[in-house]
């Protein structure tokens, strides 16, 4: 079998070892030559609450996920019972034969709600509260339960140690066999899951081949799927990606307080200080390293940074919402002193500490008008894992460049998506370095006469030149005067003038699709990908759809957007929170309004047949005459 396309996921207890089990699905399909795409979904404890990775693998690379899902594997009773309606015809489930004997009212790690709808569905069809009436429910969608005697495979072949430290191994590599992935491809994954491991390496492929066994013995191996050639890939999620754009982007100082889903860039930092692909012209970049330091607080993180950055040190820091709330006021102070600082801004359900471990995009007009008073920033977002990596880079050089604060944002969907990148291109993005000058004598740090509002940036220690969070002079003395304040203000905001004329238009924003479509999308952040194979699906019924993707909001790329909604036909917004927030900014910079969306702000990931579904319904309404629909909201899993 050649042809493929796998929806899979693989749920359990938080720290079960779900990631240590999808990485090892991912890593044997890599191997194999397949292309996998997948996010993490993650409960906000520390453990035994339910976690899940929802996988997509195809010959040709994955941008989105789709349910129903093709297999459902169980690591847990809880997993039958958190995805009953994510399965149907067609579907495979697979779980321990011990979990026959659980009931809903046993499942204490369950969140209440969740419980009581569950038992709402199962009661709706006349199904007993436990495992056999959910997997009975699946059965009457069409699915198919697969019962695994997981402990007695597991024991045929490692004694020591409690047979469910193997359940998470047990239940990937049954899964690679029914998709009929050759076991050489499984040891792989799991030599490289547990490298330089040697006992976790001889015992887990112990299990791979009773597993394989197994499914050969019950009939439940699948066709043998076609191996691919294909060169050498790396498999990074989001926040790999961003933390490798900073290090090509020549960051020399990162600080952070441990926040989710921000703190996996600055540990990926931490562990990978260089990189050997660095451009050779940038030699120092390679002997110097990068400085992490873990605050006691954001305030420490936000100021520390500035503080680095006064040196002309390349420096960033990432938070999330709440920690990006505590960071306020000094980023209008790096606004003030023109400080080249970035701030990596990792967006997750809100407010307060909200839905701390889920997707969200409510912080768009957050990241734009953070800070009181008025002063220049650049605000970009990411859409992909490929663009973490070129974003970071390009916001340590907007942030030299200009000399203001760079505000750079990854939804937790994206900073958790994995996907399999071909390769990195160093010379995609140069890096940019500051004005500086060595000057010593009549140093004017804040110089109003500069046609494009950037002045030398100098050397901490070595220029003199005052700093403070008031009005200032060009020395950086403290001053009130009228004439003064309007000459800096006008200065400051010169740069974005500037940032305007010297930014490639393919850098802020981007039509993606055919021109003259009958449906245009606008969406920013990581529902492009499903909204490209959207775009496929409708053309396969004779629909045709662009994308119009903005990747910057601040300077506001309005000619562009203003040209192509113009003569656009239908637009549908397409976004993560409820207050269709990138409207709102387009409305405010070009006067045009979008009536119609499709939102999800449950936290979950948006899946390409969730927005298909919902722009058919836009479409229908469309054509029947009825009212517009101003919002279609969708349904997560």
């Amino acid at each position: 079998m050649s042809e493929i396309d796998l929806n899979l996921i693989i749920g359990g207890p938080q720290g079960g070892g779900i990631d240590t089990s999808s990485n090892m699905i991912s890593r044997s399909f890599a191997a194999s030559g397949y292309n996998v795409f997948g996010v993490r979904e993650y409960h906000s404890n520390i453990k035994g609450r339910h976690s899940y990775t929802h996988l997509r693998i195809k010959k040709e690379r994955p941008r989105s996920l789709k349910y129903p899902v093709d297999i459902l594997v169980a690591l847990d009773a809880d997993t039958l019972f958190e995805h009953l309606d994510d399965v149907s015809k067609g579907s495979r489930i697979i779980y321990d034969a011990s979990f026959e004997n659980s009931e809903l009212s046993q499942a204490r790690m369950i969140m209440r709600d969740t419980s009581r709808r569950i038992k709402e569905k199962l009661n709706s069809e006349k199904l007993p509260n436990n495992v056999k009436g959910v997997l009975a429910y699946m059965e009457k969608r069409g699915a198919k339960p697969i019962k695994i005697p997981f402990e007695s495979i597991v024991t045929s072949v490692v004694k020591d140690g409690p047979a469910t430290r193997y359940f998470n191994t047990l239940g990937a590599v049954i899964t690679l066999s029914i998709a009929g992935l050759d076991q050489k491809f499984a040891e792989e994954g799991i030599r490289a899951v547990f490298s330089n491991k040697e006992k976790a390496i001889k015992e887990n492929i112990a299990v791979v081949g009773a597993a394989y066994q197994y499914a050969q013995n019950n009939s439940m191996r699948g066709q043998d799927l076609e191996v691919i050639d294909t060169k050498e890939r790396m498999l990074l999620t989001g926040n790999d990606g961003a933390a490798i754009g900073k290090l090509m982007g020549g960051l020399r100082f990162q600080t952070y307080y441990p926040i989710t889903p921000a703190s996996d860039e600055s540990s990926i930092l931490e562990e990978h200080e260089s990189l050997k692909w660095i451009a050779s012209e940038e030699k120092k970049l390679k002997e110097s390293g990068v400085v992490v330091v873990q605050c006691e607080d954001e305030l420490s993180a936000i100021t520390m940074a500035e503080g680095a950055a006064l040196t002309g040190a390349r420096t960033a820091t990432a938070t999330s919402g709440p920690g990006f709330s505590l960071m306020a006021e000094a980023i209008g102070f790096a606004g003030m002193d023109e400080l080249p600082i970035v701030v990596t801004f990792y967006q997750r359900g809100g407010p307060s500490t909200g839905l701390p471990t889920r997707n969200g995009q409510s912080d768009l007009m957050f990241a734009l008008n953070t800070g009181h008073g008025e002063f220049p920033r650049i605000v970009i977002s990411s859409g992909d894992v490929e663009e973490c990596i070129y974003d970071a880079m390009r916001s340590l050089n907007y942030a030299h460049r200009y000399q203001l604060p760079v505000i750079h944002l990854i939804d937790k969907n994206l900073a958790n998506t994995t996907d399999l990148i071909p390769e990195i291109d160093n010379k995609k993005v140069k890096v940019i370095l500051s004005v500086q000058t060595m000057k010593q004598e009549d140093f004017k740090r804040y110089n109003l006469n500069t046609e494009n509002g950037i002045s030398e940036m100098g050397y901490f220690g070595k220029n003199i030149f005052w700093m403070t969070g008031d009005e200032h002079d060009e020395l950086g003395h403290v001053t009130e005067d009228s004439e003064v304040r309007d000459k800096m203000m006008r200065k400051r905001f010169r740069k974005l003038e500037t940032a305007v004329a010297e930014i490639p238009m393919e850098d802020r924003v981007q039509l993606l699709g055919d021109p003259d479509a009958e449906v245009t999308f606008v969406t920013w952040g990581s529902q492009k990908g499903p909204i490209l194979d959207v775009i496929e699906d409708l053309k396969k019924e004779d629909i045709s759809a662009n994308l119009l993707y903005i990747k910057m909001f601040e300077p506001f790329p309005s000619e562009f957007v203003e040209k192509v909604l113009g003569k656009a036909k239908m637009v549908i917004d397409v976004e993560s929170n409820m207050t269709a927030q990138a409207t709102k900014v387009l409305k405010q910079n070009t006067g045009l309004s979008i009536s119609r969306t499709i939102l999800k702000y449950n936290g979950r990931h948006i899946t390409e047949d969730e927005i298909l579904k919902a722009t058919k319904k836009i479409l229908e309404e469309a054509s029947s005459g009825k009212k517009i629909v101003n919002e279609v909201l969708v349904d997560g899993a």
